[in-house]
């Protein structure tokens, strides 16, 4: 026999093989071939890999659990409801009224980007606009929670915090942008993809972990195909941990916004 054959991806301990249709397979996941590359193509599969070499965070939004979330508000927003929705949706809620906001955190800081310890960050959610253009919504990994991690009108993130976040445009359009922060030393990326109302979208990021300066790159899936951004650099000394938090806020014509999280999944090699 000439030639080196297919390792199937049953084989080997599904560390590393071709599959099926030579596409190139670590730890049961794609990572070349046929389908275009996303959020998931480097990380481990769930189904193929000792769990102790990563640790995962899942949310379905099935029921109310206060000892995973904080709610961040003005005290004066509306109503989270869990819909009666087949897989578990949650609908954060505004108040009618001009920079409203309402966000949930997770109650503990439970990650860290650092070197060697690469993470995923993936939502799926939907905000069908009260008022064209005008909601921003938010996702990502913040050790500040100042109103909900998002300023005012239409000045986005918080001026100094540690993390990452991915948002949509305040108030003047449906953008999504992204940034990464070491405390006040921020790179923002803007308008590397575009959000529809009304629409199931998944959005989020890739730490690299590679070095002391690593990188992160955010992906936004519009409902039929995923966009990545430029990659933004981050360093990492310094860096506190840092909570999960999604969030929505109204804008300045004060209709009520709703976001539906449909999930939240993290996960990150310990």
């Amino acid at each position: 026999m000439t030639g080196t054959p297919p390792i199937q991806t049953s084989l080997h301990g599904r560390r590393l093989g071709l599959g099926p249709n030579d596409e190139l397979i670590r730890n049961g996941s794609r990572i070349s071939g046929a389908t275009p590359p996303d959020l998931w193509q480097h990380a481990p599969s769930l189904n193929d890999s000792d769990p102790s070499v990563f640790h995962v965070f899942f949310d379905d939004f099935f029921s109310a659990d206060t000892y995973t979330y904080t709610a961040n508000s003005d005290g004066a927003t509306g109503t989270n409801v869990y819909q009666d929705a087949a897989g578990g949706v949650l609908s954060v809620v505004t108040a009618a009224a001009d920079n409203d906001y309402h966000a949930l955190s997770s109650v503990a800081q439970n990650w860290l980007f650092a070197e060697g310890k690469e993470l995923w960050f993936e939502a799926r959610f939907k905000v069908a606009e009260a008022n064209t253009n005008e909601s921003t919504w938010w996702f990502g990994l913040t050790d500040t929670l100042t109103t909900g991690g998002m300023q005012a009108n239409a000045l986005g993130p918080l001026a100094s915090y540690d993390g990452a976040l991915i948002w949509k445009t305040p108030e003047t359009a449906m953008t999504v942008n992204f940034e990464t922060s070491n405390a006040s030393t921020q790179n923002t990326l803007s308008a590397f993809a575009t959000s529809v109302t009304d629409t199931w979208h998944r959005a989020g990021f890739y730490f690299d972990g590679v070095s002391t300066t690593s990188t992160i790159t955010p992906y936004f899936h519009d409902g039929s195909s995923w966009t990545a951004g430029t990659a933004q650099n981050i360093t990492l000394a310094g860096l506190e941990q840092m909570h999960a938090v999604f969030g929505i806020k109204a804008g300045p014509t004060a209709g009520a916004e709703t976001l539906q999280i449909d999930y939240l999944k993290i996960q990150q090699l310990r």
